[in-house]
């Protein structure tokens, strides 16, 4: 009997040992859980929800209103190339005009020739003439040159635009509604992260509160083991009782230390069992917490719990950002075309001076052949007939400037107003699409990152904490083998029990030494009052001992814990 409890309590240290240690880690690990959860729900907070829902907004908001600023910039491009057109339509006119005054420049010269007296003056007349006509060709030439380049670059800026706009405006408007519904996903999971905060929180304290019941209840072993070292001092006292007495009175007494003991034994058991089930209920209530630990990621996150929804959601906004780079590139080639369209005006208007300045140096020099020509007489009327030609070609040529000088006013500021559209926004503090969406794209993927690499850390440890239980557990399976064990001893306890009598005078003495021997080792309340209660059933008289029992209440632990 002494052998077989010794070994039940040998495994109950053992074990009971092993048990706590598991526990506590599993502890530790539900507690990495919470936390880990709590670090998922910060990666996405409510300030950082709303900022990125503002941006998401803000950027739909500025996709929605650029198929009406592209069709502008159409229009206003469409405008540069009228006023394009309208110069280029009058170069022809210049270069007419200056086609004549040429070849009256050559009349001239010709025409001097046959007159008498006026063969060297109006021979350098017409060189001067010639030299100027010419350089009113260069710069005319200059001109249409300029005209044609403005022309290539309002082409390809008004193909550019046309392509975009046609291939745009419907996906423009599927994708501001995508961004409304991406900003509404987002607002979503804030509400699913509260609900599974909260849960979270509950549990936490449900499983604190658990674990709490759990470290009570694991007392037991050590409760357990220090009993039946009681039982078993008991039994080496029932062992040599029978060699200081008469073999009567030994037989007394220790059938009424047997009732003693069997009492104890029967308490420790029946404590022993109800503990144990209480840590065996407790370690499944662990295990199912901890499982609904883990559901909350897939509520919050969805089933796969992988942050998909964040990488989804960075997909699409990735896929909005290469349209609205697209689109503000357009806007960029249509301000810059704008700015080379305004500086290339600029360049015409200063060509077109220069044939402004010929064309009077033209007027001028004719005067002076009509009045060199008067001088001579009637052999100068044909010279002045020609410089008159000459001076009317010459007012053709500042008309057709002067229509060109109107078309270039119109086409500067029009350019102009296409350069400063943007940066009239800009300097507005309006936020374009593309800066919108980089804003919240960064935010979205470091939270998908941080979510991956938690979920990951989550489906880790709660692994690890729902083995730890299972090995828990099965750590503590062993209870129904010590149960039968202690119980076979206490079969034999009650054996010798059966025989208990009253006590009385003749072995009063050496059974209350032997209970008072008992009771002074005794460290639990349970044990001084089972013994209490086998003296009065049994007539035994004991002094009572000063208590050195400890408290095992659930509430004293507690208040010992926490």
């Amino acid at each position: 009997m002494i052998q077989c409890m010794e070994a039940s309590r040998l495994v109950i240290e053992t074990k009971f040992l092993d048990a706590g240690k598991i526990l506590a880690a599993a502890v530790n690990g539900i507690a990495t859980l919470v936390a880990t959860l709590d670090e998922m729900a910060k990666a996405l907070s409510p300030a950082t929800i709303a900022a990125t829902t503002r941006q998401l907004h803000d950027a739909s908001a500025q996709l929605a209103a650029l198929p009406a600023k592209q069709s502008e910039r159409r229009a206003t491009i469409g405008q540069l190339e009228y006023q394009r057109a309208i110069l280029s339509s009058r170069i022809e006119d210049m270069r007419r005009s200056l086609t004549y005054m040429r070849a009256f420049t050559v009349s001239i010269k010709i025409t001097a020739g046959g007159v008498p007296n006026a063969d060297a003056e109006f021979e350098l007349f017409a060189q001067e003439m010639c030299q100027r006509v010419e350089a009113g060709r260069t710069e005319v030439d200059a001109l249409e040159h300029g005209l044609d380049m403005l022309k290539d670059e309002l082409q390809t800026a008004m193909q550019r635009a046309e392509t975009l706009g046609r291939g745009s405006a419907d996906m423009i408007q599927t994708v501001s509604g995508q961004l409304h519904d991406a900003a509404g996903l987002l607002s979503g999971h804030q509400t699913k992260m509260a609900t599974a905060t909260a849960d979270a929180n509950e549990l936490a304290q449900k499983i604190r509160k658990q674990v709490m019941r759990m470290l009570v209840a694991l007392q037991i072993g050590d409760i357990t083991r220090q009993r039946v070292e009681h039982i078993q001092t008991g039994a080496a006292l029932l062992a040599s009782i029978e060699a200081a007495l008469p073999a009567q009175e030994a037989a007394r007494i220790r059938a009424l230390l047997a009732a003693l003991l069997a009492a104890q034994l029967d308490a420790t058991l029946l404590g022993f069992n109800d503990e144990v089930e209480h840590i065996g209920t407790g370690l499944e209530g662990l295990s199912r917490d901890a499982t609904s630990l883990l559901s909350l990621r897939d509520v919050a996150y969805g089933q796969n719990a992988s942050g998909g929804f964040l990488r989804t959601l960075q997909q699409r906004v990735g896929e909005v950002i290469g349209l609205a780079t697209e689109i503000e590139e357009a806007d960029a080639l249509a301000q810059d075309t704008g700015g080379r369209a305004a500086a290339a005006a600029r360049i015409l208007s200063d060509r077109l001076d220069a044939i402004q300045m010929m064309k009077s140096d033209v007027l001028y020099m004719a005067l002076n052949t009509t009045l060199k020509s008067t001088r001579l007489g009637d052999a100068g009327r044909p010279l002045s007939i020609i410089a008159t030609e000459l001076r009317t070609h010459a007012g053709y040529l500042e008309s057709t400037a002067n229509a060109c000088v109107a078309a270039l006013k119109t086409l500067i500021e029009t350019a102009s107003g296409l350069s400063s559209d943007l940066s009239k926004t800009t300097e507005a503090g309006d936020a374009s699409a593309g800066a919108a969406l980089s804003a919240a794209i960064e935010c979205i993927t470091a939270a998908a990152g941080t979510t991956e690499r938690d979920v990951a850390a989550l489906t880790a440890n709660g692994q690890v904490v729902l083995n730890l239980l299972k090995d828990s557990r099965d750590g503590l399976a062993f209870h129904s083998e010590i149960g039968n064990a202690l119980g076979h001893a206490g079969e034999g306890l009650n054996d010798l029990a059966s025989a208990a009598q009253p006590c009385d005078n003749r072995i009063q003495a050496p059974l209350a030494a032997v209970f008072t021997e008992l009771g002074a080792i005794y460290t639990m309340a349970q044990e001084r009052d089972i013994q209490a209660t086998v003296a009065a059933r049994w007539g035994i008289v004991v002094e009572s001992a000063p208590s050195t029992a400890i408290q095992t209440e659930s509430d004293s632990f507690e208040d010992a814990l926490f």
